[in-house]
């Protein structure tokens, strides 16, 4: 049995377009959010070395400028790490980094700021030896100890998430 005339024009008033048509702006706000962070925004890339460990030198005490009359002290390391021949190019001066020294449980604690000095190929082993040193806070908990052992991670470049996926799908399909 259709539907009486009155019904159909009362449920007619009823659906608004208002609602649909703020729903369809908030999905189209968050549609525009996703594709410039898709297509625009910058990840960096990290490379991780085979090992890595603090050089025995002394640990230098080093002021700097922090505003007006006022300095900040940071403690200095010098790190060698170890990484695979094949970064020659990509691993440069000024490059910055994070050290993750292991602990004696063989945990990884907090990460340390570090940057690249200079890089040296090792053609015999096949390897690339990178010298840092570590930039950390005077009042940071960690302290680095002659010899302590971990991994670097150096951020070779920065890309967006849509040549992240285009790379992975043409790597997928070699």
């Amino acid at each position: 049995m259709p539907r009486p005339f009155p019904l159909t024009i009362r449920s007619m008033e009823k659906d608004h377009p208002k609602t649909v048509m703020i729903i369809l702006t908030i999905a189209s706000i968050l549609l525009l959010a996703w594709n410039v962070w898709f297509f625009f925004s910058q990840n960096p890339i990290f490379e991780s070395s085979i090992q890595a460990k603090v050089d025995n030198y002394p640990e230098k005490l080093i002021s700097t400028f922090d505003g007006p009359g006022r300095t900040k002290e940071h403690r200095q390391n010098l790190i060698t790490a170890i990484f695979p021949i094949e970064m020659k190019n990509k691993i440069l001066q000024n490059q910055k980094g994070f050290f993750f020294p292991s602990t004696k449980q063989g945990k990884l604690s907090e990460s340390i700021k570090v940057i690249v000095i200079n890089s040296i190929p090792n053609i015999e082993e096949n390897t690339l030896v990178v010298r840092l040193k570590s930039i950390q806070d005077s009042n940071n908990q960690t302290k680095l100890h002659e010899s302590s052992k971990g991994f670097v991670k150096i951020e070779i470049t920065k890309t967006t998430p849509f040549k992240q996926l285009l790379h992975k799908l043409k790597t997928q399909k070699l």
